[in-house]
């Protein structure tokens, strides 16, 4: 069902609001925004379906004002390094049918106007800004800390390790000790958390018991303030992975679902003991409300805070989510053209252009999530490194028909600059020890390196003048038998047949028994021999020794003795 069918008058009441103006705040959505509309999917419609009538979202009207005045005096103000490296035309213009996606991806691109240094601080302030709303809204909510103290817990046991929970700094390196640092880190503040939690809730259960005409109602409440704020700077130390903050927002809206489904079985009651006439009816409804109210109290002191403000943590989070994930959009949008600036250097390596600027997206996106806008630096400046790390990495992984791990790939580098120096030094290609001597490695590694460096050839591949054979049909199947051994084979079993045909029918079938010339082609020992023919071991010996005497007679040997002189055995 679309949005605007869920919530027709409420988004109808939007969009008239921002035609009018020409703009929205987040706070304008905020107030407007309909109290059961708790879905990040419905509120990334809203913002797309804003967006589509060309209504502007801003933090505030001075933003706006402000941004229009500096998008009409400095709109044609392209990026200085986007213009040397871009040689396309990406610039807006009538878009012709094509079937060709690279030419429309461009073309799409291009529409986006590119960003000034001060475009990219608003659009990271809003980011931040986002992003701090949703923390806040996390790091002040019981629920979310009692599943925080629950994942130390799992984190204290190995049943998280530290990676699950807590992202790291990939610039700085990750070695061992870091990661130690970082668990022993975490564990400590989350130690920290729980004991302020455990007198936080201590204070809230004091200050709810309080008479609210005591004199100390207004000292405690400020304890109480300074004591959550307290509770919220220490979560908000730690940078938690998207699983872990999935799960604590999980937790959240578990608890608001719990909450609603009670408001709403409470409304429904009180609607149904208006419009009863039966005292019976009306009796019996008015138990099971009062009960529905007995379990929404109990909610609120499970979860430790009022139904209100349980509803109001979980659309908090929401709208930051949103506001921050709107903005992350914009930013990527405006730097796609460095991607492909980018990605051009690295067509011809085993990967399709389209592959390289998916890759480079990938790693533009990641850079926006670690922009640090208050370093001072031009966004496209730190996100060049992130786009190059992806490609290359992209290209390790995915370009060979074999894949060979990144590691692996940096030591053929390593080798082929070694390789190409020691040429230039000795005038000749290198050997396998001048090379091992050089990088201070064994030589068998160097063997083993250059053995896995060699590109696979296609067994298709043209062979000859004409081309008219391929490399498959010069190599040898040794799983199939040499054709001239097979007749060979079929030779020998027929010739071998013929002279035993010449002994008696007993001396012909012991023999085939004794040798394994039978169809089962298995060798049988005298007794078993002779319990076939019901005689004793000797008598079958006896018979044996006279048939290999016959068979060695010159005039059955003859016809045999051409396979031994040929290797047959």
């Amino acid at each position: 069902m679309a949005i605007d069918e869920k919530y027709t008058d409420d988004v109808q009441k939007l969009l008239s609001l921002g035609k009018e103006k020409a703009f929205l705040t987040y706070d304008d959505i905020n107030q407007e925004l309909p109290e059961g509309m708790v879905s990040a999917d419905d509120i990334e419609d809203i913002f797309a379906m804003l967006g589509a009538e060309g209504i502007v979202i801003s933090d505030s009207e001075e933003k706006f004002l402000e941004n229009a005045a500096v998008a009409s005096g400095g709109e044609k103000k392209l990026d200085d390094m986007a213009e040397e490296e871009i040689e396309l035309d990406l610039s807006p213009g009538t878009l012709d049918k094509t079937n060709d996606p690279v030419r429309l991806y461009l073309r799409e691109m291009g529409v986006v106007p590119l960003l000034t240094r001060e475009g990219e601080v608003t659009i990271a302030k809003r980011i931040e800004r986002g992003k701090i709303r949703a923390q806040k809204a996390i790091s002040r909510s019981p629920v979310a800390i009692a599943e925080l103290i629950a994942i130390g817990h799992e984190l204290g046991t190995g049943e998280l390790s530290i990676r699950e929970v807590v992202t790291f700094n990939e610039q700085e390196g990750i070695t061992e000790e870091k990661i130690e640092e970082y668990h022993n880190y975490t564990l400590e503040t989350i130690g920290e958390i729980s004991k302020v939690f455990k007198k936080t809730q201590t204070q809230y259960e004091k200050f709810k018991v309080e008479p609210k005409r005591s004199p100390k109602l207004v000292r405690m409440r400020r304890k109480l303030a300074r004591q959550r704020i307290e509770l919220s700077q220490l979560v908000r130390l730690l940078e938690f992975t998207t699983k872990i903050e999935d799960r604590l927002v999980s937790a959240m809206r578990k608890s608001q679902d719990e909450v609603r489904s009670t408001e709403r079985e409470i409304d429904k009651l009180t609607r149904s003991i208006e419009r009863k006439r039966n005292k019976d009816e009306i009796k019996e409804a008015e138990k099971k409300l009062r009960a529905a109210k007995r379990h929404l109290t109990q909610l609120e002191e499970q979860h430790r805070q009022p139904a209100v403000e349980i509803k109001r943590a979980v659309q908090n989070v929401i709208i930051g989510e949103a506001e921050a994930n709107q903005a992350k959009k914009e930013l990527v949008e405006a730097n796609l053209r460095l991607v492909v600036s980018i990605a051009k250097k690295y067509t011809n390596r085993g990967l399709q252009f389209l592959d390289l600027i998916q890759e480079g997206n990938i790693g533009l996106m990641k850079a926006v999530d670690k922009f640090e806008y208050r370093r001072g630096y031009k966004f496209s400046t730190y996100a060049t490194w992130w786009i190059r790390q992806a490609i290359t990495r992209a290209i390790a992984d995915q370009a060979r028909t074999i894949r060979i791990p990144v590691h692996m790939i940096e030591t053929i580098n390593k080798l082929i600059r070694t390789s190409r120096a020691l040429v230039q030094e000795l005038g000749r290609e290198p050997t396998s020890e001048e090379i091992a001597r050089k990088m201070d490695i064994p030589a068998s590694k160097v063997r083993k390196v250059l053995k896995i460096a060699q590109e696979p050839i296609s067994l298709e591949t043209p062979i000859g003048e004409e081309e008219d054979s391929h490399l498959g049909d010069f190599i040898e199947d040794k799983t199939i038998q040499n054709p001239a051994e097979a007749v060979i084979n079929i030779n020998l079993r027929e010739i071998t047949e013929e002279v035993l045909k010449t002994l008696t029918p007993r001396e012909e079938k012991v023999i085939k028994m004794r040798f394994g010339l039978g169809p089962n082609g298995s060798e049988h020992t005298l007794e078993e021999v002779g319990q076939h023919f019901a005689v004793t071991r000797e008598r079958i010996r006896q018979i044996e020794a006279k048939a290999l005497r016959k068979l060695r007679h010159p005039s059955r040997s003859r016809k045999l003795k051409a396979f031994l002189e040929s290797g047959r055995p």
